[in-house]
């Protein structure tokens, strides 16, 4: 997973730790009017994104502040922190991207259910 420091952050305000989570085929799942409210409201992938970062939450790290999207189609998950994101252990990244993958691995799926297909 491509994972970046501070890429957004002069939009946010806020150090971030961000993961790529750039959805090319989410259209191809769902009807025309679906995916025309889904991209106007973020309706299914803003509380997705919300149930993410809830998981992460559970980790216990106390330097996250919030989360969200950025990108000019949201295609980063942007976790706001506060502390030098660059400082933090290898091991603390692969332990947040394999929570970031798993919800990346089932948004399709996930989408489709919301939208029932």
């Amino acid at each position: 997973m491509n994972t970046e420091f501070n890429r957004h952050s002069r939009d946010l305000i806020s150090d971030t730790l961000e993961f790529n989570v750039k959805q090319y085929n989410c259209n191809a799942l769902l009807s025309e009017s679906d995916w025309i409210f889904e991209n106007e409201t973020g309706d299914f992938t803003n509380n997705y994104g919300k149930q993410c970062f809830n998981e992460i939450k559970k980790a216990g790290y106390k330097w996250l502040n919030d989360w969200s999207f950025a990108g000019r189609s949201n295609g980063w998950f942007v976790l706001l922190v506060d502390c030098d994101p660059e400082k933090l252990r290898q091991s603390t990244i692969n332990r947040l991207e394999r929570i970031v993958e798993k919800f990346e691995r089932n948004y399709d799926k996930r989408i489709s259910e919301y939208y029932g297909y």
